[in-house]
């Protein structure tokens, strides 16, 4: 058996194994606080250099949440795309190629069926333009003025 001054030289001797250990493992630890403090300097200071070559405004990253599109007047994209087709289409039809919803594209279309602009063919469930020989108020302003146009030109 050992004697308790061995004992207790041993323990002293494992105490500063485990002294020299801790400052070594707290060297490692400090040196990569430095490294990493090193490269947080190097990416700061890419981003001032970034910062100062890109004319990019802080703004145009946001996205506008105050502003929204302008409505889109329906009933002319509607009456526009049967004029250009020149048939008469079906609700889901029309709804696709003005990207509407065809619910809602049908309460226009019934609508302007009511206003006389269009007409509903019952047996193939289609939309026709009614076409009519009398300038509405928006085409003879700018029938007036393509007029005075030509004659001043």
């Amino acid at each position: 058996m050992s004697t308790p001054i061995a004992q207790a030289t041993a323990y002293l001797e494992k105490l500063e194994a485990d002294r020299l250990t801790a400052i070594e493992l707290s060297e490692q630890k400090a040196e990569e606080a430095k490294l990493i403090a090193a490269q947080q300097e190097g990416f700061r200071a890419a981003m001032e250099i970034f910062a100062r070559a890109s004319p990019v405004d802080n703004r145009e990253l946001q996205p506008e949440s105050g502003r929204r599109r302008a409505r889109r007047d329906i009933k002319l994209l509607i009456l526009r795309e049967l004029s250009f087709s020149g048939e008469p289409m079906a609700t889901t039809q029309i709804a696709k190629a003005i990207g509407y919803i065809p619910e809602r594209t049908e309460t226009v279309l019934k609508r302007l069926e009511i206003g006389g602009k269009l007409r509903r063919d019952q047996r193939s469930d289609r939309w026709a333009l009614v076409i009519t020989n009398q300038p509405s108020e928006r085409d003879a302003g700018a029938h007036e003025f393509s007029s005075a146009t030509a004659a001043a030109a």
